[in-house]
C-alpha cells in the first residue's frame, strides 16, 4: 500500500495532540491513498512555509552580554522530525533541545522566552524535555508565551517554565494523551479482500487495520496511553506547582481553556502578549513597528532572535515584578534553595515546601522569606491564580 510508512506512524504513535489536527493528518493520508492531491496553491503555500521553518537551526552564539533568547516552538511538535504531513512543518524535540541546552549554556543569554504556537504532537522525548526545562529554572528565568495556541504537549513543555504567559486570544492546555485505531475490517470484506497474519509472539499483531479491536488490545492500548498520561499531569503538576490530583480533577481533563479560564484555573500566570513579556524583560520597542513584528521576522529568516534589555537588566522575576538586578542574583544565590513553584519565582514567603529539599540550605522557614516584598502590581486575576496555586499544592 502507498504510504503504509505514513499510515503505521499515524496510527502506531501515542499522541499529546488536539484531535482536530491529527484528524486533519489522518485525512490527509486517507487523501493520498485514494490518489487525490492537494490543490496547487495549498502545496505551494505549504512549501513555503516549511522553506522558512527548515532554517531555524542556527548557532545560538551570540558576543553581546544580557541577551534575551527567543526560542520558536511552533507546529506539530515530532522526536526528531520537524514535520507535519498535513502541513507546515512543525518543531522537532531534538533539534530545540539542541538550541535550548545553546541558550541555557550560553553565559550571555540572561534569559529566555519560549514562543509557542503549537497544537501538541507525539509523546516521544517530550517528558524528557520537559524534566530538562524545569531543571534549567535554577539557571535562568525561562518565560512561555501561548502565542496564540499551546495545546497537548505543546502544554508539556511550556507549564515547565519560570513562568507561563498567554496572549489575551490564546487557546491554552488540551492536557491528555490517546491513540487511534482504525477497523478496515468490514470495507476489506466487502471488497473481497482478506489479510492473513503469519507472525511469532502473542501480540505481535494485535490492533492492526485488518482486524476488529478485541477487549484485550484495547486494553492493553489504553494501559500505554494511562501510563503517558500519568507521566503528562505529573509534569504539569511539578511545572505548575500544584498536586497531581489537582491537574488530574481539574484543567487537566483535556480541554483548552481561553486565557483568562487559563489563568483563574491555574494553567497560566498572567495575561500578556508576547510585547509585553518582552517589556518585562526591560526589551525596548522599536519605533513604527512592534518587536513582536521584528522578532517574528527574523525568526523566519532562520535564527533564534537575541533581545537586549535596557541597561542589561534582561532577566525578570514572576509576574508583574520588577527586573532582576545583580543585587537580587546575590541575595537568591545565598539563600533558599527550595525547589517549590514560590520559591522558584522568587516569592519564599508564600512556600508550601511542596517539592522541598528538607535537607538544602536556606530550605526550611525559607531564609529570605523576610527579604521579599510582595507585588503591588499584581492584577487581582493573577493574584487569585496564585492563591489558588500555593493552595492546590497543600492537598
Amino acid at each position: 500500500m502507498r504510504y503504509s510508512a505514513i499510515v503505521r506512524a499515524v496510527y502506531s504513535s501515542v499522541w499529546a495532540i488536539l484531535p482536530e489536527k491529527l484528524e486533519a493528518i489522518a485525512a490527509f493520508v486517507q487523501m493520498k491513498i485514494e490518489g487525490h492531491s492537494a490543490a496547487p496553491e495549498v502545496i505551494a503555500a505549504i512549501r513555503a512555509e516549511n522553506a522558512i521553518a527548515a532554517a531555524r537551526v542556527k548557532s545560538l552564539s551570540t558576543g553581546k552580554p544580557g541577551s534575551i533568547a527567543v526560542l520558536p516552538l511552533y507546529g506539530i511538535i515530532n522526536q526528531r522530525v520537524s514535520g507535519d504531513v498535513s502541513g507546515p512543518s512543525g518543531t522537532s524535540v531534538q533539534e530545540f533541545t539542541q538550541q535550548f541546552r545553546q541558550a541555557v549554556n550560553d553565559p550571555n543569554v540572561t534569559a529566555i522566552i519560549i514562543d509557542v504556537d503549537s497544537p501538541g504532537g507525539t509523546v516521544s522525548g517530550v517528558d524528557e524535555l520537559a524534566a530538562e526545562i524545569y531543571a534549567a529554572r535554577k539557571q535562568k528565568k525561562i518565560t512561555a508565551v501561548s502565542n496564540c495556541l499551546c495545546a497537548s504537549a505543546a502544554y508539556y513543555l511550556a507549564s515547565q517554565a519560570s513562568e507561563m504567559c498567554v496572549s489575551p486570544s490564546s487557546l491554552t492546555g488540551s492536557i491528555g494523551v490517546y491513540q487511534l485505531h482504525e477497523d478496515d475490517s468490514a470495507a476489506l470484506d466487502n471488497a473481497g479482500v482478506k489479510f492473513t497474519f503469519i507472525s511469532a509472539g502473542k501480540y505481535k499483531t494485535e490492533g492492526n487495520a485488518f482486524q476488529p479491536l478485541d477487549e484485550e488490545a484495547r486494553s492493553a492500548m489504553q494501559s500505554v496511553v494511562d501510563d503517558f498520561y500519568g507521566m503528562f499531569t505529573k509534569a504539569v503538576a511539578r511545572g505548575r506547582g500544584v498536586a497531581v490530583k489537582a491537574v488530574v480533577n481539574g484543567f487537566g481533563q483535556g480541554r483548552c481553556l481561553t486565557a483568562q479560564d487559563a489563568v483563574k484555573q491555574g494553567l497560566a500566570d498572567r495575561i500578556a502578549t508576547f510585547d509585553e513579556v518582552l517589556g518585562k524583560y526591560g526589551v525596548k520597542q522599536s519605533s513604527g513597528a512592534s518587536a513582536r513584528a521584528g522578532s517574528l521576522q527574523e525568526r523566519m529568516e532562520g535564527k533564534t532572535v537575541f533581545f537586549h534589555g535596557m541597561q542589561g537588566q534582561a532577566a525578570v522575576g514572576a509576574a508583574g515584578e520588577e527586573p532582576v538586578t545583580d543585587q537580587d542574583d546575590e541575595m537568591s544565590a545565598s539563600g533558599c534553595s527550595c525547589t517549590c513553584d514560590a520559591c522558584q519565582n522568587d516569592a519564599c514567603d508564600a512556600c508550601t515546601h511542596e517539592g522541598c529539599d528538607m535537607e538544602a540550605e536556606g530550605c526550611e522557614g525559607c531564609g529570605m522569606a523576610s527579604a521579599v516584598k510582595p507585588d503591588p502590581d499584581l492584577s487581582k486575576a493573577e493574584a487569585e491564580a496564585r492563591a489558588r496555586r500555593l493552595q492546590l499544592a497543600k492537598l
